[in-house]
């Protein structure tokens, strides 16, 4: 396997992706992985800095993580849709029993394998 790993691109853009979370590890390890699939991630763990983000950048993906509130996946989740309503929200859900907090385009379970993410990701953006 290369370990070299090409742009994630969408319509010859590269990918754009804002994660959000309050644990700062999981975050962390998540955007990590991201980049290593060639994706531009930006993490953030308030409510405030996400919607700020939001607001002023160029979002394709926002995740959410399994430790965000409910209503605070509802509050970025309508900025985001407001900003670009051809941008995709990817839910982390604790385990693929576990019902979405929002309306996301696509879940994934924590306990899934990290390249389920990647998939994911690529799917919903192929849609």
């Amino acid at each position: 396997m290369s370990t070299t790993r090409q742009a994630a691109q969408v319509e010859g853009k590269l990918i754009h992706i804002l994660s959000a979370s309050t644990d700062s590890g999981l975050n962390a390890a998540r955007a990590q992985l991201l980049r290593h699939y060639g994706f531009h991630v930006v993490a953030t763990e308030s409510k405030e800095a996400a919607s700020e983000l939001i607001e002023h950048g160029d979002f394709h993906v926002l995740i959410f993580g399994s430790t965000l509130r409910r209503d605070t996946c509802w509050e970025l989740a309508a900025i985001f849709r407001r900003r670009n309503a051809k941008g995709k929200i990817i839910e982390i859900i604790p385990t693929p029993w576990a019902a979405p907090k929002n309306q996301p385009d696509a879940t994934v379970a924590s306990s899934d394998e990290a390249e389920k993410l990647i998939t994911t990701i690529r799917v919903a953006l192929s849609e």
